[in-house]
């Protein structure tokens, strides 16, 4: 799961990087590398008759729809903020899983992930706080990115079982190309080497990042995996010093710490009440 967030984390500074080019030419180079490459693994694998989906196909739907959304928000907050405030924003996805878990899906929300979303809805608005007062469109923005994303993760709860990861993430692939054709047309920029090179790893890393994030949940218990996806967070603050000589205040610092505390505290609890109820 740390390989996947710091693909991902890798794929925002690559957004960023080619901020110049339209945003739906940034997100048709996400996901159609990753539209091919799941098609020709599917292929390989002999496989290709699960694409036809009879069970799942308006969750399925909805999570293509919730995850276009959440990408579109994501890659505009990455253009227009600090790369290690959106990864401690788009990082409350977890949190506001749990309450639409508990109103679609009704599973039961207990009193410490209550506790756990609040901090961390505290921790949220400190980060955010100087967009807030300069520039609150891109925050807002940012955290639509969160919703939409905890949205999609949720319709995956309702797909369990019905249908194969890999078709997920291929049907979902293709949703967002198609989805990005119409704002394409009449609007394309060619882009010149060093960003045609840049927008083909954006789809690499992104591809990477969903590979690591399949096999984590593949090979590992999903509420062990889920705490290092939190992992992001310190990656983004790395990354965007680096790359772009981002500075996080301390205040900054302490909203992050307390997003990652709350994720932490959730799971360590979420982890002693199955212990005990088994």
């Amino acid at each position: 799961m740390f390989l996947s967030a710091f693909f991902f984390s890798l794929m925002n500074i690559f957004v960023r990087y080619t901020a110049e080019i339209p945003i739906f030419q940034q997100l048709i180079s996400r996901n159609l590398i990753i539209t091919i490459g799941m098609f020709i693994a599917l292929a390989l694998e002999k496989n290709l008759k699960n694409l036809k989906v009879e069970d799942g196909k308006m969750p399925l739907f909805l999570r293509c729809t919730f995850g276009f959304l959440g990408m579109i928000t994501n890659f505009y907050a990455v253009n227009h903020m600090a790369i290690a405030d959106v990864s401690a924003i788009t990082k409350m996805s977890p949190f506001f899983v749990m309450v639409f878990a508990a109103l679609i899906l009704k599973e039961k929300l207990r009193g410490y992930s209550i506790f756990a979303l609040i901090l961390s809805i505290a921790g949220m608005f400190i980060v955010i706080r100087p967009n807030l007062v300069n520039d609150p469109g891109p925050a807002m923005i940012a955290v639509i990115s969160a919703i939409g994303a905890s949205l999609a993760y949720t319709m995956l709860g309702v797909l369990k079982n019905k249908v194969r990861s890999e078709v997920i993430i291929f049907y979902f692939g293709l949703y967002s190309t198609l989805g990005c054709l119409p704002f394409i047309v009449g609007n394309f920029q060619v882009p010149d080497l060093k960003e045609a090179l840049l927008l083909i790893m954006i789809g690499i890393t992104a591809g990477l990042g969903q590979l690591f994030v399949t096999l984590a949940y593949k090979y590992a218990p999903a509420s062990e995996v889920s705490i290092y996806n939190f992992s992001a967070i310190p990656i983004g603050i790395i990354l965007g010093l680096i790359c772009f000589g981002e500075k996080v205040d301390s205040l900054s610092l302490i909203g992050m710490a307390m997003i990652i505390g709350a994720g932490y505290y959730n799971y360590k609890m979420a982890k002693k009440v199955q212990e005990a109820e088994t």
